[in-house]
């Protein structure tokens, strides 16, 4: 079982990452802010526009770089110390070196393909060990090989996409399997690889095996897919209507594999379902991809996701300005969130699981273990290494998707806490192998800094923020007392482990 899922889902994700897209359009990449056009899109204004490149630019260096480890924690990467700030000037005045319109330049990448993107599938598969639920381990391992680029933003939307209620495999439910989370995983990436609109896509989703195996009769898919991709809700005068249209479509039971089957007794009496008339299931979903709500409510249920932390006028406000810059693809939304003003300078949300550990992870240089994606996403967890599941947000799991909040109930936090903390933070490894540990490596790109500037050095590359004075003193007087004034990787886990007790560590704190 657990070789030919892999099997399968290798052959479909090695030809999703090789299939061509098309070219960008002309003079994308030409734009002052190339943010704003990225795959076409028309420009966003009103309260999701773009933070430009000037605005950025006039924000301190500090702030600049807390900036961009914002988009990339979002996209679950992260930026070093030593890659933004000049650091032979030394950290007590930071001075922006590379990181200098650090937006643009992301946004520049993100389009590009990768001319070798097969090799990273295949160094996935030699650098870690997965079971049978590959298809939900591979994911995340994949993300965190692969460098900036159109495939990676492909596989992290693809991802988001699949936590949200719009795209769930619901691998909790009896119905669903590890083949259900690779089907729904997979041909998101293939579409939107191939520049497949949003209403298409939801289309080919609607009328598939795994989409009934969440929604499993005509009465609850019909009212599911009103409620979910129109956000009409009570509709309970078109539902009976709808799953007439749809009587021949049924999914068997668990003795025959949870198949779907369309038999041949079509509906033959005429229906009407939110104002058009339909005679069969397809003409139904069609109703539903081709309806004037579609596009607002996909937004809506994105904004959602990004912005829970914002007032519902706000988040109006941002729907409804995304909505008249006429998306048709789901990178036309998700890049209008991510670049917004609104979510670089003001979000003040708690930091999903993956935002914040794969942000850190990314700018210490952190090596994973082999077995680590697997482990993180063991539905049973344990008490030595908490996992997804644990803290609440397993992956493509859940029938209605994730919460679009982080949660932090004790217990919940607890085990977010102590995999930061004992996974990552505290981790040493002088060898810099692959163990679930950073190295001398990061240590030694700060080799030439003062005693005080690698403690900024250390905040900077965690919590994203120098050291203030309070902490400077208290930390010091630590790291004397233990006779860790030669240690640098010693002070540095005493101020990690410092740094995973503050709430600060967790969120998306407002810039602005």
């Amino acid at each position: 079982m657990r070789n030919t899922i892999k099997q399968a889902v290798f052959l479909v994700l090695a030809a999703a990452v090789l299939s061509a897209c098309k070219p960008s359009a002309p003079g994308q990449n030409d734009t002052a802010d190339a943010s704003t056009t990225m795959f076409g899109a028309q420009v966003v204004h009103g309260e999701a526009a773009a933070l430009s490149s000037n605005e950025y630019k006039q924000l301190s260096a500090e702030a600049q770089y807390a900036v961009a480890n914002r988009l990339m924690s979002t996209l679950y990467k992260g930026v070093p110390v030593d890659e933004f700030f000049d650091l032979e000037q030394g950290l007590a005045s930071p001075k922006v070196g590379d990181g200098d319109d650090f937006i643009n330049q992301t946004a520049k990448q993100m389009i590009q393909e990768l001319p070798n993107p097969g090799e990273y599938l295949q160094q996935v598969e030699e650098n870690y060990s997965f079971t049978s639920r590959y298809p939900q381990e591979m994911p995340i391992a994949l993300m965190y090989d692969l460098p900036i680029s159109r495939d990676h933003f492909t596989h992290w939307m693809a991802y988001n996409l699949s936590n949200t209620i719009l795209f769930s495999p619901a691998l909790e439910m009896d119905s669903a399997d590890y083949f259900d989370v690779h089907r729904v995983y997979s041909k998101l990436v293939s579409r939107m690889n191939s520049n497949m609109d949003i209403r298409e896509i939801i289309y080919q989703h609607m009328i598939s095996q795994e989409n009934w195996r969440r929604f499993r009769s005509p009465e609850d898919n019909t009212r599911e897919m009103i409620e979910i991709y129109l956000g009409l809700f009570d509709q309970d005068d078109q539902v009976p209507k709808a799953s007439q249209a749809c009587q021949n479509w049924h999914l068997t039971g668990d003795n025959q594999d949870y198949q779907l089957v369309i038999t041949l007794d079509e509906n033959i009496v005429p229906q009407k379902v939110l104002g058009q008339w339909i005679n069969n299931c397809f003409d139904f979903y069609r109703v539903i991809s081709n309806h004037p709500k579609v596009i607002a409510r996909i937004v809506n249920v994105l904004v959602d996701h990004f912005f829970v932390d914002m007032g519902q006028d706000t988040r109006a406000a941002l729907v409804q300005s995304i909505v008249d810059s006429n998306p048709t693809r789901f990178e036309h939304i998700f890049t209008a969130i991510i670049f917004s003003r609104e979510y670089l300078l003001n979000s003040d949300r708690p930091r999903r699981v993956e935002e914040t550990f794969f942000n850190i992870a990314h700018r210490v240089d952190w090596k994973p273990a082999g077995d680590f994606f697997r482990r993180l996403n063991d539905p049973s967890g344990g008490s030595s290494f908490p996992t997804l599941a644990q803290m609440k947000q397993p992956s493509m799991t859940l029938k209605l998707g994730r919460w679009p909040f982080q949660p932090l109930d004790s217990l919940s936090f607890s085990y977010y806490h102590k995999l930061l903390r004992e996974q990552l933070l505290t981790r040493y490894s002088s060898s810099n192998a692959n163990s679930n540990a950073w190295g001398l490596d990061f240590i030694e790109k700060a080799s030439n800094l003062s005693d005080v500037d690698f403690i900024h050095y250390l905040f900077l590359s965690s919590v994203g923020r120098k050291a203030n004075d309070q902490e400077l003193i208290t930390l010091t007087e630590v790291i004397t007392n233990r006779n860790y004034l030669n240690n640098r990787p010693n002070q540095a886990r005493i101020i990690f482990d410092y740094v995973s007790r503050l709430p600060e560590t967790y969120f998306n704190n407002r810039i602005n």
